[in-house]
């Protein structure tokens, strides 16, 4: 295979041959008619032209602040058609030297259907800038986008809608998706100077595959599967790490910075933390050592800086559904004080801004500083202070930095493996794939030598049950084995994103309380905020068990009789029941004397836990309901539905006694006020600021996916 690199762009019309590249660029549909195409001659997946004039046109020709637009390389293949139907090149003639263009080239045509020039040098070799060039028959040849046909259509709609050449185009019958949308974002740009919009190009073709018994169309398939075969997208963790493209990443990556920069050992270890896992879609922790990742830090900014406010000042409102960006980028502005940080209108690198337009994908680049700055201050702080100071986080990292300080190094194996935990990113997914390599070799009955890799995999095994047994002296006192299996259930939770971000939207929602009360709530207390919840929730987990529950398992659903915890599994969108559960361990006179003095009235705070614990009765409820439905076929759903209701009451009932108020009263009282209510709290109707003007998308995205679950009903949401 040969192949030029040169690019195809945008512009007045002319015969430069960049701008006749792009005309010649054609997706499969447009060469060969789809009923004429077999299995054999599919070469790409199916167009989506919604996402191309939907988002990758405006993409390309709209100017950003973030940065210009760019479009990795498009690969195109040269291959024989006549009449829409695929044919052969004829046989490649032999090169001959030419002059041309004041300069020798060597040349290379196969009949009338392309030609092919290279830049000789003095001596008739050729060059070594390798500078070729191309032609080829319009009517025997078409280039086809091998690789990149989403890329090559956005620039096709914009060329043809320009040039208002649709209708002498393969593609006429899908001018109606494009037409008008590029028309809009035409005028968007103004008098932008479209010559300046292109695309880099790779056009390949077959020397080799020319003549009768040629098959170039089978090399062009081979050559597709090989591209996108080794293809891998980024990782979300690798988006969130490099993109400025979104405000929520810049922030997130700030509180990765405060980690690594921390000279005080006041937070959580840089390596606590999971960053770099190679995964497309990772959101949770997959190291045995680290207590939250990137993920997670992401989620907590999305919630308690962009809201949107629904879901910190209604505890009774589930996550999914379709959410209003304007609405989130009101509430960041909201959250980030962004008033006393900009005047209402401001320059920054040639563009104007609007104070109240500023968002999570509009902001000042020359500005970010000072956003980053003031985020750092507050809500960064308060967010890593929770992470770090809550004490089976402040154990979890504690029993880290204790296994990093014992590891003595003494061969290869344990210096990759002590990298893999605590300095080179990405060398633990090395060492796991490579380990994985190795079993399948074994597995196939081959037998690979164990090299310092496989070393390092075995050791870092090894140094899992040194570390868990470090865990549990750290949080639970003892590394006895009943003590090591208490801990280990405890952190089956405690280290779940559902866990961290309730905790983290604990935060949020109490900081919409303290900010309703008399006086103005300053945005500089966050972090001591966040520090009085921290030293409270320690208050309880650190109470002497004596004749009550041991605490420090509060929220463990195995290795202890009557748990509270009762959620089906461990999704992100569960967060919104563990908010209820970090609320409810406020409820005790220990923990409440740490938060007391930040507010002047606790009726709205119990009014609060009050909201959360009905939303949480009516997830037991639900569960015990699709329980008993299963149990008992046959029984009606009116008195299935009053048996779960029983039980789901007596349930959560007897955990609130045994682990926090030592007495039936406070949950009996609380459920004859519940039930006088008008709805139960699982069928309420959502409030909070924005949720008149939500309701009426939340019903019609009824069936819309929790935002980061694979769930696709409630019967999954539940872990059902």
């Amino acid at each position: 295979m040969d192949y030029i690199m040169t690019k195809a762009r945008l512009g007045e019309d002319s015969d430069d041959p960049e701008r006749q590249l792009t005309k010649s660029l054609a997706p499969v549909r447009e060469v060969m008619e789809a009923g004429d195409l077999d299995f054999n001659q599919l070469l790409q997946r199916d167009l989506d032209d919604h996402r191309v004039a939907v988002n990758l046109i405006p993409y390309l020709l709209n100017r950003k602040a973030t940065g210009p637009a760019f479009f990795p390389p498009i690969v195109a293949v040269l291959l024989p058609f006549r009449s829409k139907k695929p044919s052969l090149f004829p046989s490649l003639g032999e090169s001959a030297v030419i002059e041309d263009d004041g300069a020798r080239w060597q040349q290379e045509q196969a009949g009338t259907s392309f030609q092919v020039q290279r830049l000789l040098g003095a001596d008739d070799r050729l060059h070594p800038a390798s500078v070729g060039k191309l032609w080829w028959n319009k009517i025997e040849s078409q280039l086809v986008v091998l690789d990149g046909q989403h890329r090559a259509m956005a620039l096709l709609a914009v060329e043809r809608t320009m040039t208002k050449s649709w209708q002498n185009s393969g593609g006429a019958r899908f001018r109606s998706f494009y037409e008008n949308q590029v028309i809009q974002a035409l005028a968007n740009v103004g008098d932008m100077d479209l010559s300046k919009v292109e695309v880099p190009v790779t056009v390949c073709w077959f020397p080799e595959e020319t003549g009768e018994k040629a098959k170039p169309h089978e090399a062009a398939r081979k050559l597709f599967v090989d591209v996108n075969k080794e293809a891998r997208p980024p990782s979300n963790s690798r988006i969130i790490l490099l993109s400025d493209a979104e405000l929520s990443n810049v922030l997130t990556r700030r509180m990765l910075s405060e980690l690594r920069n921390d000279t005080s050992n006041s937070l959580l270890p840089i390596y606590a933390v999971e960053y770099d896992n190679p995964e497309t879609n990772s959101t949770r922790p997959a190291r045995w050592s680290v207590l939250t990742n990137i993920h997670l830090l992401k989620f907590a900014v999305d919630r308690c800086v962009f809201g949107p406010p629904k879901y910190l000042n209604d505890v009774s409102q589930k996550l999914g559904g379709r959410l209003s960006q304007s609405i989130m980028d009101a509430c960041m502005q909201t959250q980030l004080e962004l008033t006393n940080l900009f005047p209402d209108q401001f320059e920054d690198g040639g563009f104007t801004y609007q104070r109240g337009d500023l968002g999570n994908e509009n902001f000042p680049l020359g500005k970010l500083d000072a956003i980053s700055d003031r985020f750092a201050g507050t809500w960064g702080k308060a967010m890593l202070s929770l992470l770090s100071r809550v004490s089976p986080y402040a154990a979890h990292a504690s029993a880290l930095t204790q296994s990093k300080e014992d590891w003595h190094i003494d061969d290869t194996g344990l210096t990759l493996a002590h990298d893999a935990m605590f300095g080179g990113v990405g060398v633990y997914w090395t060492l796991k794939d490579s380990y994985t390599h190795y079993e399948d070799q074994k597995n196939n009955g081959t037998r690979p030598a164990k090299s310092d890799v496989i070393r390092a995999w075995e050791a870092l095994k090894i140094r899992e049950e040194t570390f868990e047994t470090y865990r549990a002296t750290e949080y639970m006192g003892s590394g006895r084995v009943a003590a090591l299996k208490q801990s280990k259930a405890a952190y089956a939770v405690f280290n779940t994103h559902a866990c961290q971000l309730g905790m983290m939207m604990t935060l949020g929602s109490l900081w919409e309380l303290r900010k309703a009360e008399p006086g103005e709530a300053d945005l500089n207390d966050l972090p001591k905020f966040a520090d009085a919840l921290a030293a409270a929730w320690n208050a309880y987990f650190a109470l002497e068990p004596g004749k009550a529950k041991d605490r420090r398992l509060a929220f463990n659903k195995s290795e202890i009789s009557h748990p509270l915890n009762q959620i089906g599994n461990m999704d992100t969108p569960q967060a919104v029941y563990f908010r209820y559960f970090w609320l409810q361990v406020l409820d005790t006179p220990e923990a409440w004397a740490n938060v007391e003095p930040w507010f002047k009235d606790r009726s709205a705070f119990s009014a609060m836990l009050g909201t959360a614990r009905g939303l949480y009765l009516g997830l037991c409820t639900d569960q015990q309901f699709k329980a008993l439905r299963t149990s008992k076929p046959g029984t009606s759903d009116a008195k299935l539905r009053e048996e779960a209701a029983a039980a789901a009451n007596k349930t959560l009932g007897r955990a609130l006694k045994e682990w926090f108020y030592g007495s039936d009263e406070p949950f009996r009282l609380w459920l004859e006020q519940f039930k006088q209510a008008e709805k139960p709290a699982s069928h309420v109707e959502f409030g909070g600021d924005d949720a008149s003007s939500d309701r009426a998308e939340d019903a019609a995205n009824e069936a819309e996916v929790a935002e980061d679950a694979p769930a696709t009903s409630i019967d999954e949401l539940l872990g059902e």
